[in-house]
């Protein structure tokens, strides 16, 4: 059922937002050095069920009450579904055939997906505009802009991994579509979290133990300092703060996320990885801001700005 909830962005939401890119961007370079001793599926269940955990020992410690109908607990299946288990075992498994940088641009279409499904799925509060739509071109061709013409040169659907990848950009947007139709805005956005991620955590175990076998946790302090990142910063307290933001800014809002990661990814592999800004990665974080500036409806204010 679509809701009738005018969503916002004001300061809370956009710093909430800039937060979460900043969590998602920084997973970047520790996922970099966690696949550097353990196999893909294993990274992605130790990095969901450590944050699970996380968030359980948590939610004791505040007392949260975990007590929820058969109904509520098959919905949280579904959200854990499709906000992390089904996304993180395709985007990690075709990352093992394409480059990043075309992995990049295929997690850049999460807007698109997102803002079509809305626009359609969730009434009047996310409906299209011809502003949206051009800000979502110019945010999208900023990606394309920072990562490299060149990179679009391998773009082939019959190609296996970028079809793992794209079909993990699907289950993204769908998981906001999803969050909007069927989770209650009462439910704690922590035991909402917690349970999204046990769940999760049970599937991908599976598969994990199925494909790659059962984790030795045989690694380097550096590695297991990585993968407590990763599960605690940027997937235990990202989830709870995405939550927030998706009931006060919307499905559409919240998976802007992709085009302002980026930006945030260059600057720390260039803070921390001696890397430098390319011409072309500044040209690209300008268009990104410029379609962010289409998208919120703040274009004639840039406008005033340049002049």
């Amino acid at each position: 059922m679509a809701r009738t909830t005018k969503y916002k962005m004001g300061k809370t939401e956009w710093f909430l937002l800039l937060t979460l890119s900043v969590l998602w961007g920084s997973s970047f370079i520790n996922l970099k050095n966690a696949l550097s001793e353990i196999e893909p599926f294993t990274v992605v269940f130790l990095r969901i069920t450590l944050a699970a955990l996380g968030l359980l020992v948590w939610s004791l410690i505040t007392k949260k009450s975990f007590k929820l109908p058969l109904k509520q607990h098959i919905i949280l299946f579904g959200m854990g579904m499709t906000m992390a288990a089904i996304p993180f075992i395709f985007f990690t498994w075709g990352q093992k055939y394409i480059s990043t940088s075309m992995a990049s641009i295929f997690n850049g279409g999460v807007p698109f997906f997102t803002a079509m499904f809305a626009h359609f799925l969730l009434g009047q509060s996310e409906r299209l505009t011809v502003n949206k739509i051009i800000g979502l071109l110019v945010g999208f061709a900023g990606i394309v802009t920072m990562i490299g013409i060149d990179a679009i040169e391998n773009f082939d659907l019959t190609n296996l991994g970028q079809l793992s990848i794209l079909t993990a950009t699907f289950f993204y947007a769908i998981s906001g579509i999803y969050n909007r139709l069927f989770i209650s805005d009462d439910l704690d956005n922590i035991v909402l979290a917690t349970y999204s991620l046990l769940w999760s955590s049970l599937v991908t175990g599976l598969i994990s133990f199925s494909v790659e076998g059962v984790p030795t946790l045989n690694y380097s302090g550096s590695v297991w300092v990585s993968l407590l990142m990763i599960s605690l910063l940027s997937t235990a307290l990202a989830y709870v703060l995405l939550f927030k933001i998706i009931k006060t800014a919307g499905a559409s809002n919240t998976s802007l996320t992709t085009f302002i990661i980026p930006i945030f990814a260059i600057t720390l592999g260039t803070l921390f990885l001696g890397e430098s800004f390319a011409p072309n990665e500044i040209l690209g974080v300008i268009l990104i801001l410029v379609g962010l500036a289409f998208i919120q409806n703040l274009h004639k204010l840039l406008l005033k700005l340049i002049r």
